[in-house]
């Protein structure tokens, strides 16, 4: 398997918890989270962008993994300021797909557990 393919657990991840994010968007009740929304929506573009990056170039996997870092950690504002329990399984989710990416890009240049 080369490496791009290796990485596609991680696109898919991303696919996921991009869809996620959309749900979240769209239900949202507060006008004033639509900032930290839209700068997570950059956050995990980037982070593809990381991914691809690393699909040419095996070094950029701490980049890439430091920018999905700090995607998890608004995700974890953004959870722990929801108004409602009901979306928690969406944050959730999100956090899942950003550990499947970093797993995914560290196994893929043979680097981790």
């Amino acid at each position: 398997m080369n490496l791009s393919e290796a990485l596609e657990p991680a696109r898919q991840a991303l696919t996921d918890g991009e869809a996620a994010l959309r749900v979240l968007d769209a239900g949202c009740c507060e006008p004033g989270r639509s900032p930290s929304i839209a700068a997570l929506a950059r956050a995990l573009a980037e982070v593809r962008e990381g991914v691809e990056r690393v699909a040419d170039d095996p070094r950029a996997v701490e980049a890439t993994v430091a920018v999905a870092e700090d995607a998890g950690a608004q995700v974890g504002r953004l959870q722990v300021g929801c108004c409602t329990e009901k979306r928690l399984p969406l944050y959730t989710r999100i956090l899942g797909d950003l550990a499947t990416v970093q797993l995914t890009v560290n196994r893929a240049v043979d680097r981790g557990h």
